[in-house]
């Protein structure tokens, strides 16, 4: 309850600092992370002198509050451990969520946005656990890999789904001599970037291999080079994103000063990470948990209790001792004044009630409140049914707060939700760029061989309009009007090709549909031909021409291993019975039709052209569940 009333004096979670420390990973054995987390979490704490229990609860000290609590999320358990710590370089807010579903999230940030260094708890949780961002492996010390790895290090550089950063570094045979000690540097270098990014060193042999495998986007002898997700390697545009410290700068620099360089990439690049939907439904979760807290301790019945002198024996309720004489006083304008003696006394023995009459009372005292037995108990919490305390919270202001905590919800998924779209409109621009970039030189190209055949014309005229370019209306026309006889078949369900017309009203994700629908039957039709013999990422990137083509680095053939371990049911599709007997097939290769965030366009297939001379599209419709999205 304190730490969302607390957290309100610190800087808007939205606002993530670029400084801040932010990581997400899942375990390789799911049921050990809560119990981890809570271990460790106490040992940590037990290091700053702060002492809790290791179940729940809270600590205080002059300078620091930390709280352990949990709740059920359905099948699984929730746990965060919380500490704020004033420090003389300000208030910093350690937060660690785990879930018996196998991630945690370790968060700690600077009230003053200061540069946060890697917390002692998160390498203690990489030592005890086998923690991942997907196929990246957070560890508390860099890697030397030798050329048996490259294949393992290829695949980690592809990988779309892990957003960690991976620094590699490179190394020559020529200077073999040299290796060790820079790869001995590499502790000292990569100190603030554990559970953020992985680093590498590789041997003159693997530096190589790697070369020969990725060409200009491998890393060069005595350099460092920083990944980030999803390489191409096909596309030379892309190259920009992954940036060197070269073989000088390193030279030249402290380790201290690389450090803080890796160290502050790692953090800007996590600090541009969508929340995990997991993590934002643990803290709603927890965020309820609190409000229900409040609202049950403001409507705790604030009943005055009996004073009890030590002692002193007190007589049964209801039963006084028979001779009391009660004194009544009268409140008048004038004052108050004391009235005359009334009850039962030595010169009026005859007003004495009797003890069947007493009985008679006392049965209807407990009749009227409910109870059976006259404890001082039964008599208070009756007391609060019948007459609540005037703090409680009235059903309009319950309601209220339940309205405000949606809104509050409805508000951050709205801004994920844009948040995720401008991002993917980013990436979209460049990859248009890219292809425009790629038209015109083509186009300058051409011209240039037209004026060398003397047809300046042609070379220098004005392009005539191209009378097969089409803007169809919709996705679902698109694939209405694939005929029977095409070698392109759509088996998959309207209903979800309907959810993309209906958020993409520019038609986009139709355009780009019909390009890939023409694309693939031009490969299909080559390949039964026998005039081409690849697949169709070769074919897109090589063997496209004229108005029926689509960029290649709209295609993907295949998902991530983590993607496909987790939701590979997801990517199931309808098919005929002569393809599978259970008329059901994976379908890997996609292409990306649109990007809009959540309503982000997909297109799934099968290439079963070999066997039954047909292309398959299994699938159009939202993004399906990824590392990313889920």
């Amino acid at each position: 309850m304190d730490g969302i009333l607390n957290a309100t004096l610190e800087r808007p979670r939205a606002a993530v600092s670029d400084q801040d420390y932010q990581s997400f990973s899942r375990a390789s054995v799911p049921q050990d992370c809560i119990p981890a987390v809570r271990e460790e979490f106490v040992k940590w704490l037990g290091e700053k002198n702060i002492v809790i229990a290791a179940a729940h609860g809270r600590a205080e000290t002059n300078d620091s509050k930390a709280t352990i609590d949990t709740v059920e999320n359905g099948v699984h358990e929730l746990l965060l451990c919380r500490l704020v710590e004033e420090t003389p370089a300000g208030r910093f807010t350690t937060e660690i969520y785990a879930s018996s579903e196998g991630w945690i999230n370790i968060s700690v940030r600077s009230a003053e946005g200061r540069f946060v260094s890697v917390p002692r708890i998160a390498k203690a949780l990489m030592r005890r656990l086998n923690l991942f961002d997907a196929s990246l492996q957070f560890l508390d010390k860099p890697m030397v890999w030798d050329i048996e790895k490259v294949d393992e290090l290829v695949e980690l550089l592809e990988d779309s789904d892990r957003h960690g950063l991976v620094f590699v570094g490179g190394s020559r045979k020529e200077e073999r001599e040299l290796f060790e000690p820079f790869a001995g540097l590499g502790p000292d270098w990569a100190r603030e970037v554990y559970g953020l990014a992985q680093t590498i060193f590789l041997t003159p042999e693997a530096t190589l291999e790697l070369a020969r495998r990725i060409g200009h986007y491998a890393v060069a002898p005595w350099t460092l080079r920083t990944y980030f997700p999803g390489v191409d390697h096909g596309s030379p545009v892309d190259s920009v994103r992954h940036r060197y410290i070269g073989t000088g700068r390193l030279a030249q620099q402290k380790p201290t000063v690389v450090r803080q360089l890796l160290g502050n990439a790692a953090r800007r690049h996590a600090a541009t990470r969508t929340e995990p939907l997991e993590l934002m439904f643990a803290r709603r979760r927890f965020t309820r948990a609190a409000t229900q807290r409040l609202i049950d301790e403001i409507e705790k019945p604030k009943l005055a209790t009996p004073s009890i002198k030590p002692g002193v024996e007190q007589p049964p309720v209801g039963l006084e001792k028979p001779h009391e004489t009660v004194v009544v006083t009268q409140r008048t304008e004038t004052g108050t004044q004391e009235g005359t003696p009334v009850g039962p006394s030595v010169n009026n023995p005859t007003t004495e009630p009797s003890k069947s009459e007493l009985q008679s009372k006392l049965d209807l005292v407990q009749a009227i409140l409910g109870i059976q037995d006259l404890t001082e108990a039964a008599i208070v919490s009756a007391a609060s049914r019948i007459a609540p305390a005037t703090n409680t919270l009235s059903d309009e202001a319950v309601e209220t707060i339940e309205k405000q905590l949606v809104e509050i919800e409805d508000l951050q998924d709205g801004l994920r939700e844009t948040t995720a779209s401008l991002n993917d409109i980013e990436i979209e621009q460049a990859e248009y760029q890219e292809e425009l970039q790629k038209q015109q030189s083509e186009i300058r190209w051409l011209r240039e061989k037209l004026r060398e055949a003397n047809d300046h014309e042609s070379a220098n005229g004005v392009t005539p309009v191209d009378d097969g370019w089409v803007r169809p209306s919709s996705c679902r026309e698109v694939l209405e009007e694939i005929g029977a006889a095409s070698v392109v078949a759509f088996t998959g369900d309207y209903a979800h090709v309907d959810y993309i017309d209906n958020r993409d009203q520019l038609g986009r994700a139709a355009f780009n549909l019909l390009h890939a629908c023409r694309a693939l039957e031009n490969y299909a039709k080559a390949k039964i031909d026998d005039e081409f013999t690849g697949d169709v990422e070769e074919y897109l990137r090589n063997h496209q021409s004229g108005s029926s083509s689509i960029s290649a680095a709209k295609h993907a053939m295949n998902e991530s291993k983590v993607t496909m371990g987790q939701w590979g049911k997801e990517r199931e599709f309808s098919v005929p019975s002569s393809v599978d007997p259970g008329c059901k097939a994976t379908m890997v290769a996609h292409f990306r039709l649109h990007r809009a965030g959540m309503g982000s366009a997909r297109m799934h297939y099968l290439d079963d052209v070999v066997r039954t001379g047909k292309i398959y599209i299994g699938y159009v419709g939202p993004h399906l569940t990824n590392t990313q999205t889920n």
